[in-house]
């Protein structure tokens, strides 16, 4: 099992809905992700895939909050890796 955890932190609240429509909770098979609000302004994005090969198809979300942070809306943190 792979994992990739997405740590951010928006520049206001009001960009809520759009990181809520891009990040909703997911779950399908061998890929599911979780959408968890920890502050006004703050969130994690779990994802969990049946292989690394899966993990390189959905980079959709990841790609969305990377343009965020360019865009200077948000700072965002990635991990990810082999569940042991």
């Amino acid at each position: 099992m792979y994992c990739r955890a997405i740590t951010f932190t928006l520049l206001a609240p009001s960009i809520w809905p759009l990181v809520e429509a891009v990040a909703k909770s997911h779950d399908e098979g061998d890929y599911s992700r979780l959408l968890m609000k920890s502050g006004n302004n703050t969130g994690v994005v779990i994802e969990t895939f049946g292989a690394s090969e899966t993990a390189a198809a959905h980079l959709d979300v990841l790609r969305a909050l990377q343009a965020l942070n360019e865009q200077a809306m948000a700072k965002i943190g990635v991990s990810e890796g082999d569940v042991i």
